[in-house]
């Protein structure tokens, strides 16, 4: 609750007009704002599910068409290595002279390779080495840059696998897929017999490979080998035969189950998806710039900003015109306000709306006319006051007079043996004299309870009844102060209501404690008690005055007076059954008189 009256008070250090402008402007802004962000949030989300879907199923079939156009050249090695001239030629090369050696090319032009030239238009090399390196065979017309062959046959030894794909230079500096095939032994009984190399031309295979694929403008589509070299590429983004590590931002985002990510290279950032054929250990990675799939959002974006935009200035001129119905009618109210404080009390307010504000000016009217009214009214009533006052100086009787004069008939009425009768002037006298004469308004416990002693008599005399009081307070708490007239009303109460028409001597019960640095009294009667439904209205304030009652002053009173004094956890909390009785408990601060004694002792006794 704190933190809504602290937000309350700072809001109130602006106007009413300003305050509404404010919230409605909020209360367009926010949702619109809301909605904006989430559909956009939204389509994105759908774009990409979308793009990662249609990418998967495009790498799919790459990864097809790729197995297609490998199996092509794997038979072809498979053919070459499976021949057994070539097997003799590799095993028996040192042995072989040169006729054999161009018939055993010969053979291989007119006899293996006869029906395989057709795939000759994507190689671009084919060699076959032995095992200590020397060329068997070579066709081809492009040759590999020096140094390359080394290279190449370190790679295949090293590999595990029969075959083994990689990048090779040219000497011409391009690029080439190459195939490097261990060639074994068919008996099984030797090591490897030599190498196959066969280098397909790698702009050609990109093209039959890629060719018919289209994942939007700037997208590339990239083959890598287990080893991380970038084998071959739609749109060369990514340069051909380049290392790419594990820490490259090309495959850093790669984290199994995950198959999506973004890649930020230099050229820009692309959503990723790659596919991975575990046969050949070659991931094939689709690159789709975002610039081309924000295309479509950025268009959505800007038709959000601009709807937002118009219904913001919508809500704006809306809040002015709202506003004003609200400020304008009120400026008009405070200058009515202004013009009675200034005594011009026949200010009037014209209002024609059907609001509150029109309730309030209509009050305002009424109660211009009705304060006019009462000023006359008051007027009136000062001056027949005045010449009561003139009336009241005449017939005054002096307090001391009357206290001598009931202490006088109480004398008399002992010297008559009227006791109950001398009792009750003492009482009366006791009673007034401490009503009139003591204005303190507090007094200590000891004084209260002997004023409520007093009253008794005089309640005794009066209807002759049995009434019967018993005190049990703790002669320490005698002297705590508490409010003058705590206690007579609550006993008057239900000595008035609680006592009627029982069959049984009425009782009242006082008693008292401190519990820390709270008084806490108890008043218990056995009378017929409350109903609830009238326990709420006992504690209202007392509008009525009761003529039975020695100061009209109510529960209903005692309560507010408590409050007023000591504030809001301390006053009353009443109990009552039908037919067994109130209690009532008063729960005020503990107090002592200063110096630790009241001058005002009764000297009561408990």
């Amino acid at each position: 609750m704190d933190f809504v009256h602290r937000v309350v008070k700072l809001s109130r250090k602006s106007g009413i007009q300003a305050r509404l402008i404010v919230t409605f402007l909020l209360l367009s802004i926010l949702p619109l704002g809301f909605t904006g962000v989430l559909s956009y949030t939204k389509f994105n989300e759908a774009i990409s599910a979308k793009t990662s879907t249609f990418v998967s199923d495009i790498l799919r079939l790459l990864t097809s068409n790729i197995r297609t156009e490998v199996t092509k050249y794997e038979n072809l090695a498979d053919q070459i290595m499976l021949n057994s001239e070539i097997q003799n030629a590799l095993r028996n090369y040192d042995q072989l002279n040169d006729m054999e050696i161009r018939e055993l090319h010969w053979y291989m032009e007119n006899t293996v390779l006869q029906d395989k030239f057709w795939l000759f238009a994507t190689i671009k090399t084919l060699q076959i080495q032995t095992g200590d390196d020397q060329v068997l065979y070579d066709y081809g017309y492009g040759k590999l840059k020096n140094g390359e062959i080394p290279r190449l046959l370190d790679l295949a030894k090293r590999n595990i696998k029969a075959d083994t794909w990689t990048v090779a230079t040219m000497a011409n500096g391009e690029h080439t897929l190459m195939l490097i095939r261990r060639i074994p032994a068919m008996n099984g009984t030797e090591g490897p017999l030599g190498y196959l190399f066969v280098g397909i031309d790698e702009h050609l295979f990109s093209q039959i490979i890629f060719g018919s694929v289209d994942m939007g403008e700037g997208s590339d589509q990239v083959i890598l080998n287990g080893s991380g070299t970038l084998l071959s590429s739609k749109n060369h983004l990514f340069p051909t035969g380049d290392y790419v590590s594990s820490d490259d931002p090309l495959l850093k985002w790669m984290e199994p189950p995950k198959a999506t990510g973004t890649v930020s290279t230099k050229t820009g950032t692309y959503f990723a998806v790659y596919s991975h054929n575990e046969e050949l250990d070659w991931r094939i990675i689709g690159l789709v710039p975002y610039d081309y799939l924000n295309t479509e959002s950025k268009d959505i974006q800007k038709e959000i900003f601009w709807i937002v935009l118009l219904c913001i200035l919508f809500a704006f001129l809306f809040t002015i015109l709202i506003s004003a119905s609200v400020s304008m009618p009120l400026k008009k109210l405070i200058s009515g306000m202004n013009q009675v404080m200034n005594g011009k009390l026949h200010a009037r307010i014209s209002d024609d709306g059907q609001d509150e504000i029109r309730y309030l000016a209509d009050k305002f009217n009424n109660m211009t006319q009705e304060l006019s009214m009462q000023i006359q009214k008051t007027n009136l009533e000062q001056a027949m006051k005045r010449e009561t006052e003139l009336q009241m100086l005449q017939a005054q009787i002096n307090p001391h007079f009357l206290f001598n004069t009931l202490n006088s008939l109480k004398w008399t009425a002992m010297l008559s043996q009227a006791d109950s009768v001398s009792n009750g002037l003492g009482a009366l006298a006791e009673l007034l004299r401490s009503t009139i004469i003591q204005k303190d308004e507090k007094i200590s416990l000891r004084n209260e309870l002997g004023n409520l002693g007093h009253y008794l008599v005089i309640q005794q005399v009066r209807y002759g009844t049995s009434l019967k009081m018993e005190c049990a307070v703790p002669d320490e708490l005698l002297d705590a102060q508490v409010l003058k007239f705590l206690l007579q009303p609550l006993v008057e109460n239900s000595i008035i209501h609680g006592f009627e028409g029982i069959d049984r001597e009425p009782r009242i019960f006082i008693s008292a404690e401190r519990i820390g640095n709270t008084l806490r009294i108890m008043l218990q009667d056995n009378g017929r008690g409350i109903p609830e439904d009238k326990l709420n209205l006992l504690l209202e304030s007392d509008g009525n005055p009761n003529k039975n009652r020695l100061a009209n002053i109510g529960v209903g009173n005692v309560r507010e007076r408590i409050k007023l004094h000591f504030g809001e956890p301390y006053g009353l909390e009443i109990t009552s059954e039908i037919d067994r009785g109130t209690t009532i408990f008063i729960t005020i601060p503990f107090i002592l008189p200063i110096g630790g004694e009241d001058s005002h002792d009764t000297g009561v006794g408990r």
